[in-house]
């Protein structure tokens, strides 16, 4: 499918809805220290606000404009992990989940909102011999762990229904926007197959959309990234 015009449109142009149908609630959580490897980030852009707001206000956007979810300009905001504030939204999209170190109150909330029925999107993270940090999988896959220990993370293909909600993604083939890694999508479901958590492993879905309007990355691999985006939304909304 052809997007057009890549840029959302005008703030002046919108039709806003009474009230927005959906909100892109982005997670701060508790982080290990940042700085030794983005100093001229920290302390002002923390792991967990990699892209913001661009990539939200972009996406945002492209919401508007592809699919008629009722949606404001404003329509993202970031959520503590510690407070009920998140069970109010039903999609969470998570950076960075790599350099997460948890609280306790923090890993209840992550339980109780997988639960409850939320869904989760991790995005902006890789193998650990990157930054020599921890394996970044392995840390997503220990806190899932810690708050739904019935439940196991697994590597998801081409033909899982997430990936065709919306628009049908043909490939998870990419470039990730910082190459060297190759992509992988991980999964975890409820009891009756519903998936409520998708982790773009060794790929960073969120800087494309932050790019996408700069032309700097591949084609294919930018509209791909749009479509899995609004893929997970749609999918999320309507399970």
């Amino acid at each position: 499918m052809f997007f057009g015009v890549l840029a959302p449109p005008a703030v002046s142009d919108w039709v806003e809805p009474a009230a927005p149908e959906f909100v892109f609630a982005r997670l701060a959580c508790s982080n290990r220290e940042s700085w030794m490897y983005w100093p001229t980030y920290w302390p002002n852009m923390p792991p967990w606000k990699h892209d913001y707001p661009e990539s939200d206000e972009f996406l945002i956007g492209l919401v508007h404009e592809l699919t008629g979810i009722p949606v404001r300009p404003d329509s993202y905001k970031i959520v503590q992990l510690s407070s009920p504030e998140i069970f109010e939204y039903p999609f969470l999209y998570l950076s960075e989940p790599g350099f997460m170190v948890l609280n306790d109150k923090e890993i209840a909330n992550l339980g109780e909102y997988i639960r409850r029925g939320g869904f989760i999107m991790a995005d902006d993270f890789r193998t650990g011999a990157y930054l020599n940090g921890p394996e970044e999988l392995q840390v997503l896959r220990y806190y899932l762990k810690r708050a739904l220990p019935e439940r196991e993370l697994v590597k998801l293909d081409i033909t899982h229904p997430v990936f065709h909600s919306f628009f049908e993604v043909d490939s998870l083939k990419m470039t990730p926007p910082y190459g060297g890694f190759i992509p992988e999508f991980w999964g975890m479901s409820d009891e009756r197959g519903r998936l409520q958590v998708i982790a773009n492993y060794n790929n960073d879905i969120g800087d494309f959309w932050k790019y996408l309007d700069e032309g700097d990355k591949p084609l294919k691999d930018s509209t791909r990234s749009i479509r899995m985006g609004i893929d997970y939304i749609v999918y999320a909304m309507s399970h």
